[in-house]
């Protein structure tokens, strides 16, 4: 059956409580599809605030039957993650002045899953290929993949995604940059004259034909999880508070967990991009996440530190009760970025 083609246009037009003809099409539809998977689905879809059109067609309609149902488990998990991360690419979203639902692209490249690594080298919540990391200062080496880490990864993502829409103009066409390549995208545009991914879609790789209507169901089941009988459940490390620390001092971690009462595993899991318990000197400094209660140790573990040393630390502390904190100076006086708040 011809897939269904649902635009704003369709919502809004008048015509289409009259329209007997499509509206027995859907109900054709609903009947052969899984139980979860209602004919109400492409009237939510078209209430999603994306930027981007919003095509309802088999392939959205796979990939919601592979979270709703398949791999209903695996989802339920991945959302429980969304409280410890959100916050972390809303606050870089607002700050670059992009789409709020572009914090729903890493839940499609990696299932939010920090160290998620694929066969062909991509790593980490945004999927960076090597290359391109190093394009977007991010460091990759034996102590450290700063891919990994969610912070420093998701500013680059979003300097990234904006470069790609000052390219294109479209976010369609951005995502798909994304997802293939600015060189790809250009050239099936150059080819049909076309400036929006759907016309676009059949010149570009299987892949990438598939990665938006994938991103509209997975914007559709972040939002919508709960009609399903979705029940993600957070747990630690993923729903308590936490503070943020922007270290410039090298660091052993075994020693950090020891000093703080933090559980090795759980430091571990907090901070994934550092890859040998240690965290190397760096003049940018590094954001080591640590648990509420750990906040007085670490300081006084820091005051403990001979005068030269401290003046190393560039600390910047997260604030439980507000959403933003204006950036505090460090022993050094050097002044540190904003960070944003979130529970974990």
């Amino acid at each position: 059956m011809k897939a269904l083609a649902l635009t704003l246009n369709i919502l809004l037009s008048p015509a289409l409580t009259a329209n007997a003809p499509l509206h027995n099409a859907l109900e054709k539809e609903a009947a052969s599809w899984p139980e979860q998977i209602s004919y109400d689905i492409p009237w939510r879809l078209l209430q999603m605030p994306v930027s981007f059109t919003v095509e309802y067609n088999a392939e959205v309609r796979r990939q919601l039957t592979d979270y709703l149902r398949q791999g209903k488990r695996e989802t339920e998990s991945m959302l429980a993650r969304t409280a410890l991360y959100f916050p972390i690419f809303e606050y870089y979203l607002q700050k670059y002045g992009l789409p709020d639902e572009l914090k729903y692209i890493p839940l499609l490249e990696s299932r939010l899953q920090p160290t998620a690594e694929s066969s062909v080298g991509a790593a980490g919540l945004w999927q960076f290929m090597p290359a391109t990391a190093g394009n977007y200062r991010l460091e990759i080496d034996e102590y450290v993949d700063e891919r990994m880490n969610p912070y420093q990864a998701t500013e680059a993502a979003v300097k990234m995604l904006s470069e790609l829409y000052e390219s294109f103009g479209d976010w369609s066409l951005a995502l798909a940059a994304y997802n293939c390549g600015p060189g790809r995208v250009r050239s099936a545009v150059r080819r049909t004259g076309c400036h929006d991914f759907w016309d676009i879609q059949h010149l570009l790789p299987r892949q990438t034909q598939r990665y938006l209507p994938a991103l509209i169901a997975t914007i559709y089941v972040a939002r919508y999880y709960d009609l399903h009988g979705l029940r993600p459940n957070p747990k630690k490390p993923f729903h308590q508070p936490f503070h943020v620390f922007k270290v410039q001092h090298a660091l052993d971690l075994h020693d950090v967990a020891h000093r703080c009462g933090v559980p090795q595993q759980l430091l571990r899991r907090l901070n994934p991009g550092f890859l040998q318990d240690y965290i190397p000197y760096s003049s940018r400094g590094r954001y080591l996440i640590l648990p509420e209660e750990a906040l007085a140790n670490f300081q006084k573990y820091v005051i403990k530190e001979s005068r030269k040393a401290r003046e190393r630390y560039a600390i910047a502390v997260l604030d439980s009760h507000r959403p933003l904190v204006a950036p505090e100076r460090s022993k050094a006086g050097s002044k540190n970025d904003a960070l944003p708040k979130a529970d974990i």
